[in-house]
């Protein structure tokens, strides 16, 4: 679970007031992330755009990492096994 000082939560109506200086202490790294809170749940956490940038990579790689060992998985899958497309979307109920 990810952890926030004290100074990187502030309320809904705090962000909204204060918006351009939450975006400047971004900009300027001052702050790593900032968790918005609302009737004492968090809602949204605003973090620098590099930061958002290197997760939505992660998270690529990862996914073509997962497709690339189902691919390699089904290689090794004995033609017996292998289906037709009419069979396959009839199974699918199509």
């Amino acid at each position: 679970m990810v952890t926030f000082a004290r100074n990187e939560i502030v309320s809904s109506t705090q962000f909204v007031r204060g918006f351009a200086g939450f975006l400047q202490r971004m900009t300027k790294s001052i702050d790593e992330k900032i968790a918005v809170v609302k009737n004492n749940q968090m809602q949204a956490v605003l973090i620098p755009i590099d930061e958002y940038e290197r997760l939505k990579s992660l998270e690529e790689r990862t996914e073509q990492k997962e497709i690339f060992e189902t691919v390699q998985e089904r290689k090794n899958t004995p033609v017996s096994e292998y289906i037709s497309y009419d069979d396959a979307m009839k199974k699918a109920g199509l």
